[in-house]
């Protein structure tokens, strides 16, 4: 009779495992309310939800089309300030 002995994989649910923000609650990025039935992980994982609170939908493409414009938006908030960033430059 053959053996097959198989190592135990590791737990895929402990923290130390995962990077910290895919642990918690999905929040909605219009309005900051958690979703109490699904998690980053779910979402990375390809899961969508509709948010309780004022009904947008949201999965990953979606929220990494926020997070992106969230970066455009703080860098073109940044150097709007400066009139020499701007086309033209001579002020």
């Amino acid at each position: 009779m053959v053996s097959t002995v198989v190592a135990p994989r590791p737990s895929l649910n402990t923290p130390s495992t995962l990077a910290s923000e895919l642990v918690g609650l999905a929040m909605c990025p219009s309005c900051h309310t958690q979703d109490l039935s699904m998690t980053n992980l779910a979402v990375s994982a390809g899961a969508d939800w509709q948010c309780s609170r004022c009904g947008a939908r949201w999965d990953a493409v979606r929220l990494a089309t926020v997070a992106a414009y969230a970066v455009w938006a703080s860098a073109h908030t940044a150097t709007s300030g400066n009139p020499a960033t701007h086309a033209g430059g001579d002020v």
